[in-house]
């Protein structure tokens, strides 16, 4: 499977839908009122949140929001700085009936299992709950919110578990929907006949790209952010002329190489046409893409194939496991990061893996998310984005996330997406709205240079056509140094590649 995760410097947010959930019922932007100052008392309604009225004095302790911040580090910002910071020493409990919101992912098959992803979901729930208030509370007023119930259904790599899955959770009428990720993307018409959004954590098929009332918060826009930008780092960054992209021999794999890795090295040589500046600018670049099944016992055949190609450098996307396969069999045939680069997205990032690597790992390059870098708080460059990574490792600790899950790509876009929607939920209540799904999908289709996570601002608003569901495109490149990521571009952009091209969704 190709997929980008959240790496270490990290990107990510809601996402836009098409017309469908921008022409929902009329609501103020979350993102457009964050910066409002904390919400007063706090009114249950009967759609499933609650409404506040604006102006209310934080109790004591807690200091009013610095939206000075909100310029540079997204709307928003400066209100989930207060947020955090009052909890740490008033922390206010979630009550009332809880807001069941759904989780679908793939765990338990060799193809395809993120476990980690629920995990730090769960525990960033209970978070949520413990501290933050719940969904439409006010933690510097120490107003309560109402509880998450996360339901969560375990599917197996094939399409009629993910419809099972789907039929499952729409059964339990929740309030939205997290696909956290998903390689058939045949679920969502289920989810759009019953008027439910989904919000997708790692988008990678092309209905994850295009769905209406889809909101893709995955970080670089899952695939399309993250492989658009590593072959571009490849090919501009580095400078190679000659790329071999081995790529995950699965369904969103499919996609994901010949739209989003092919294509746009395609568009740098000038094979396919693209409205990019960059169009047609390296004549002399050539590409060989090589297939690797998931859980391949040998990656021996695919890897000599690649070296005999004698690569400038080398682009590759999987799951941890085989990435590490990868790894291991060039270093088997002779390969060093120093010989020929590889860059790798962020799902392949596993820092106990990395560390058993050695130095055979050393100097690898990985694509995380514009901005900051969640897995080392202190080299984040402001405040902010210190908080906000030092609350992942903190948080995820004390709600018995494993250590070693911590480190890996998918277990941060766990804790992000549901941070997502908290904050996203405690801002529509702050702007004097009812929580609804109405509501929250409305506020998501609108958002507009908004707070991520760990991040530079996104955009839902400002998605691109026709990739109608994805808002957050700019990824971050880092190195590994044998026990740290360093950032080497801590923004760095490769959507402009696929503009003005055509879907390729296959060969």
């Amino acid at each position: 499977m190709a997929f980008a995760a959240l790496g270490v410097g990290f990107l990510f947010i809601a996402a836009a839908c098409g017309s469908s959930s921008k022409s929902s019922s009329s609501s103020t932007s979350a993102a457009a009122t964050t910066a409002s100052s904390a919400a007063g008392s706090t009114s249950s309604s009967a759609a499933g949140g609650s409404s506040t009225s604006a102006g209310a004095t934080p109790a004591g302790g807690c200091s009013a929001p610095d939206t000075s911040i909100d310029a540079t580090e997204g709307t928003g910002a400066g209100q989930v700085v207060a947020d955090l910071t009052c909890a740490q020493t008033k922390p206010v409990k979630a009550v009332g009936d809880p807001i069941v919101i759904g989780f679908q992912n793939h765990e338990g098959d060799p193809n395809g299992s993120f476990p980690e992803f629920r995990e730090t979901a769960q525990a960033t729930v209970d978070y949520i709950n413990n501290e933050l208030g719940g969904l439409g509370g006010d933690v510097l007023t120490g107003k309560a919110g109402r509880p998450i119930k996360l339901d969560t259904c375990a599917m197996a790599v094939n399409p009629a578990d993910s419809i099972k899955c789907a039929n499952q959770l729409i059964g339990d009428k929740p309030f939205t929907v997290v696909s956290a990720l998903n390689f058939f993307g045949n679920h969502f018409p289920i989810y759009a006949k019953a008027n439910v959004s989904v919000l997708v954590g790692t988008p990678i098929t092309v209905g994850d790209f295009t769905s209406p009332n889809v909101y893709a918060l995955g970080t670089g826009g899952g695939c399309l952010g993250a492989h658009t930008g590593v072959v571009k780092y490849a090919a501009v960054g580095l400078g190679a002329k000659r790329i071999a992209v081995p790529w995950s021999d699965t369904p969103p794999g499919v996609v994901c190489y010949y739209d989003l890795e092919k294509k746009p090295l395609d568009v740098l040589q000038g094979a396919v046409k693209g409205t990019s500046p960059a169009a047609g600018s390296i004549p002399s670049l050539v590409q060989m893409g090589v297939a690797i099944k998931p859980a391949n016992p040998d990656d021996t055949p695919q890897v000599t194939q690649i070296l005999n190609f004698k690569p400038d450098a080398i682009v590759f996307s999987a799951q941890g496991a085989d990435c590490y396969n990868l790894i291991d069999t060039l270093k088997r045939l002779g390969w060093t990061p120093a010989k020929i680069p590889l860059i790798l997205t962020g799902a392949c990032i596993d820092v106990a893996a990395l560390k058993a690597e050695g130095d055979a790992a050393k100097g690898i390059y990985f694509q995380g998310s514009a901005g900051g870098n969640v897995l080392d708080p202190s080299s984040n460059p402001t405040p902010r984005l210190k908080l906000e990574s030092s609350t992942y490792n903190t948080k995820m600790a004390q709600y018995k996330v494993a250590p070693a899950e911590i480190t890996k790509g998918f277990s941060t876009q766990g804790f992000y997406m549901m941070m997502t929607i908290w904050e996203q939920a405690d801002a529509i209540v702050r702007s004097g709205q009812q929580l609804t799904p109405a509501t929250f999908n409305a506020a998501l289709a609108k958002t507009h240079n908004a707070h991520a996570f760990f991040s530079v601002p996104i955009g839902c608003a400002d998605a691109p056509t026709p990739y109608v569901a994805i808002c957050a495109g700019k990824i971050a490149i880092t190195q590994w140094d044998g026990a740290t990521f360093k950032t080497v571009k801590d923004i760095w952009d490769g959507t402009d590649l696929i503009a003005g091209t055509q879907l390729k969704p296959g060969p």
